[in-house]
């Protein structure tokens, strides 16, 4: 399973190849597109690169200083559309508490109501 930052880079590397077969791009690219730059530098880039290669989820034909060529393999691709799904999954549960919240809100603002125009109207 891979952590949050490995998805990011994959889904970056993703997004540039668009279904060609190899692709070469620059650190700089890949950067580009992260969503949060700050938690990246060469280095650490470098490092999810060669980790998501030995994990077979990219193969990368050749690599000079900061460019790769690269493709995106199956598993790849499979494990992206599992991180969506996943991130969609997980936003339809929080959905689903939303109207309950409401209706227990609701239900003690009426409560408190009735109470109240109870207590007035009764000398």
């Amino acid at each position: 399973m891979l952590d949050k930052k490995s998805i990011s880079v994959l889904r970056a590397m993703s997004k540039l190849a668009m279904g060609s077969a190899y692709k070469v791009v620059t650190t700089d690219e890949i950067m580009a597109i992260l969503a949060q730059k700050s938690q990246y530098d060469n280095d650490s880039l470098k490092e999810i690169i060669s980790f998501l290669e030995k994990q077979e989820y990219i193969n990368i034909k050749f690599s000079e200083d900061n460019t790769y060529c690269y493709s995106i393999l199956p598993k790849g691709s499979i494990s992206l559309e599992q991180a969506e799904t996943n991130s969609k999954s997980h936003k339809n549960k929080n959905n689903k508490f939303l109207p309950y919240l409401f209706v227990a809100i609701s239900s003690f603002i009426g409560t408190i109501l009735a109470l109240v125009i109870f207590f007035a109207l009764v000398p």
